[in-house]
């Protein structure tokens, strides 16, 4: 297993790229070659200026080749776990030799110094959460963006570029917390923490892509995109409101603006009737109540281009490929197993039951149904089909995560105590993340970099292995966390005030952030443009402190600090990744919401907050979001 970290001592220990230094003879005895032919006859002269010059030329390529910057030397190289300000001498040195290489060939600038020529060492986990400073979504609650901005989606104002590389907060949700953040093709959506959803984009309004609260008063707790409407989740469970995608052109719907539900009659409160329930609620519904049996509820719903599947408390599945009829999916084999989860991709649908196994249906065309090599008996699966290499617990291989987007399937396998993540599909872009660039993939791969991940825990005194929190997949781009993060244990916890200071200094580690895949617009946040193969630590999120990367890992590299906006922000440094918080107290007062809740006879009401991170087509965001849990006192 790779061993990625300590509870104890978790400053990241840095592997630079400098190479070994270049001996100054080297540049003495140039010096002296092109001074010794300033003293030779003109004819010689001639024949020995052409060799001497040939001979400077390969020299000086050689010290270029060998010249840290562009790191081409692999001749003895030399590992640092210090910090760039305690190798001064080193680094003088190498600059000396630079500048005089730069004098001589002519060169005004020195080289661009790469992302690539730092690496962080995987022995080590990262540094803590209080030194990266990465609580900016928590203190300030609200959106930021990044990636591709053609449709507006990342800046609505229409003035920055199509390409944004830095997060930048949406002013829009400035101060909020959201129940749910979704990012379509053209147009996003967003529920804040009184229900309300929100849609911005330019495949929702041409003219403005700002965004407009489009169903209010109806309690929503989660979203999803199609191609041309979104669906929303009643927090009860109950009911799945459907909205258009494109703006109505007499502005937001009024009966989504305006409704206020109705208010259940003395018949209800003595236990005779009178229900409060919307039935004649004028916005549009999927017909799912009549098909949910007594106490059965709808507990996630998920959407490709032009379908939607959703899970029940039951483990039932119901989908709907119009959006105003919705049906019982599977067979009888799957109909008698319990669903645990559901995710879907462009045309492909996975479901995980409660043994471990895997089952996936829809469009095959990439292999992104796991079903093995390509056969025209494949291309097409109408029905849910198990994945063979999947056994499920029976087997000693359980799947307890599913995620897809794009053409692409993604599975969490446990086995044992080891954790594995496997894809299946389409690796054009390198978002199957196995390091290759796969046209079609019909049979699991493994995700080295997120697989058998284990650390040393104290309290247990002995390796632990490292599970995914999260997968957040984009059409052809993917985030994972790592369920990584450490916190002050219950009694330490219990005795914080719910404070904006003491909220950070309960969290010592985030969850590591792990991005793969296209990168054409800067959505992995590695500071540069090219793809990934393999998953590799995304760069801290704050605005105030991350720059593009040559400047950051410029300043780095001369053990100078970069210039950031916040004097209480430490300077960038190699050790800094992105981490997402886990659900931790949340500061401040509750909402209305929250008031009533905490009224409840025999309940004490805890609201929490966290960090989740999200992937669209080309763009990537991190919301701060809300949870509500319920304890008796």
């Amino acid at each position: 297993m790779l061993r990625i970290g300590h509870q104890t001592g978790r400053g990241l220990t840095r592997i630079t790229a400098f190479r070994a230094p270049i001996h100054s003879c080297n540049h003495r005895a140039l010096s002296s070659t092109s001074t010794r032919t300033t003293s030779t006859s003109r004819n010689v002269a001639q024949n020995a200026t052409w060799v001497i010059g040939a001979g400077v030329v390969f020299t000086g390529a050689t010290l270029v080749l060998q010249s840290p910057s562009l790191g081409f030397s692999r001749v003895n190289s030399m590992v640092h776990n210090d910090s760039p300000t305690n190798s001064t001498g080193t680094q003088q040195e190498q600059q000396s030799i630079r500048s005089s290489l730069e004098i001589l060939l002519g060169f005004k600038k020195q080289p661009k110094i790469e992302q690539a020529d730092i690496v962080l060492d995987t022995d080590l986990t990262v540094t803590s959460w209080k030194q990266q400073e990465q609580d900016a979504l928590v203190k300030a609650p609200g959106i930021m963006l990044w990636g591709s901005n053609k449709n507006g989606l990342v800046d609505p104002t229409g003035r920055s570029p199509g390409v944004i590389q830095i997060p930048q907060r949406l002013t829009a949700f400035q101060g909020k917390v959201l129940r749910d953040l979704k990012l379509g093709d053209d147009f996003a959506a967003a529920v804040d923490e009184d229900g309300n959803v929100y849609q911005w984009g330019s495949g929702y309004n041409q003219q403005s892509h700002q965004p407009e609260a489009t169903l209010t008063n109806r309690d929503i707790t989660q979203v999803t995109l199609c191609d041309t409407k979104l669906y929303g989740l009643s927090k009860d469970g109950s009911r799945i409101y459907v909205l258009p995608k494109v703006r109505p052109m007499s502005g937001p719907t009024k009966a989504a603006i305006d409704y206020q539900k109705p208010k259940g009659s003395v018949l209800r409160y003595v236990g005779l009737g009178g229900s409060a329930d919307d039935k004649h609620d004028p916005m549009a519904q999927l017909p799912v109540q009549d098909l949910l049996l007594k106490d059965e509820r709808i507990l996630s719903m998920s959407s490709g281009k032009s379908h939607m599947v959703m899970v029940t408390s039951q483990g039932r599945v119901f989908g709907s490929d119009d959006g105003l009829s919705v049906s019982l999916i599977g067979n009888a084999d799957f109909k008698q197993s319990r669903i645990l989860e559901v995710a879907c991709g462009e045309v492909h649908t996975l479901a995980r039951d409660d043994q471990g196994r895997g089952w996936a249906w829809g469009i095959n065309g990439f292999g992104q149904l796991a079903q093995g090599a390509y056969s025209h008996a494949n291309l097409k699966l109408s029905n849910p089909t198990l994945i063979k290499d999947i056994p499920g617990t029976e087997g000693g291989v359980e799947c307890v995560r599913v995620a897809a987007g794009g053409q692409s399937s993604y599975f969490v396998l446990k086995e044992k105590n080891v954790f594995k993540v496997k894809s299946a599909g389409m690796g054009q872009w390198g978002q199957l993340g196995d390091g290759s660039y796969t046209h079609i993939q019909g049979s699991l791969v493994t995700i080295a970099p997120l697989s058998n991940l284990a650390e040393f825990k104290e309290q247990e005194k002995k390796m632990m292995p490292i599970g995914i929190h999260d997968l957040a997949i984009g059409s052809t781009h993917g985030f994972a966390v790592l369920d990584n993060a450490i916190t002050k244990d219950k009694d330490q916890e219990a005795s914080t005030t719910s404070t904006t200071s003491s909220l950070t200094t309960t969290v010592t580690h985030g969850r590591d952030v792990l991005s793969w895949g296209q990168n054409t617009y800067y959505q992995l946040l590695t500071g540069k443009r090219t793809n990934k193969t393999e998953p590799v630590h995304a760069l801290p999120l704050d605005s105030d402190i991350l720059q593009p990367a040559d400047k950051a890992v410029a300043a780095i590299a001369k053990g100078t600090a970069a210039t950031t906006n916040s004097s209480s922000t430490e300077a960038l440094s190699a050790t800094n990744r992105l981490q997402l918080m886990p659900a931790q107290p949340r500061p401040g007062q509750l909402t209305e919401e929250g008031k009533k809740q905490k009224k409840k006879k025999g309940e004490e009401l805890k609201e929490f907050v966290e960090l989740r991170i999200v992937a669209g087509n080309g763009v990537s965001g991190v919301y701060c979001s809300t949870a509500t849990t319920t304890e008796s006192s």
